[in-house]
């Protein structure tokens, strides 16, 4: 007789919703089936970046994931002052807890792809990242990435 393995129906955690202080919200993180997804929208602050980077985070530790598609593609705003902490606070940690690959859905606002196209100059090698117009492209690059090739770059760098 064969041995069954009865597995747990995996229950998605609840998303993470970040509002700023009159309520508006600003971004919605939640784990899909094969990776992380950060949802933006409205007008964004480089301290708004922070904090969602630090729920990302905690949502990465709880729930290892190599793959982010971050999705600013309904934002405004200038958020290049969180880049030098996203360089030297967050990415350590993200790579730590097991990101190897995010996919970038550009925003309308020119600050905002000012901004990260900045990011994308300091953050690479070390992360394998990649800039859209398009969320669909995006969404299909990173279900196309490998975990191992990003695994031994991200070891050398």
């Amino acid at each position: 007789m064969a041995t069954r393995i009865i597995r747990p129906e995996m229950t998605p955690s609840p998303p993470i919703e970040l509002r700023h202080m009159m309520g508006e919200l600003y971004v919605t993180i939640q784990r899909k089936e094969d990776y992380i997804e950060a949802k933006w929208q409205g007008h964004i602050t480089a301290d708004n970046v922070v904090c969602a980077a630090k729920a990302y985070l905690e949502l990465l530790r709880k729930d290892p994931c190599p793959k982010l598609l971050n999705d600013k593609s309904e934002v405004t705003g200038d958020w290049q002052e969180a880049n030098d902490w996203l360089q030297f606070e967050w990415l350590p940690q993200a790579l730590g807890a097991g990101l190897r690959y995010m996919a970038h859905v550009y925003s309308f606002s020119m600050f905002s792809r000012l901004a990260v196209r900045e990011l994308e100059e300091r953050i690479t090698p070390q992360l394998s990242m990649k800039n859209f117009y398009e969320r669909r492209l995006a969404e299909e690059w990173l279900l196309e990435q490998d975990d191992t090739t990003a695994g031994r770059r991200a070891a050398t760098a």
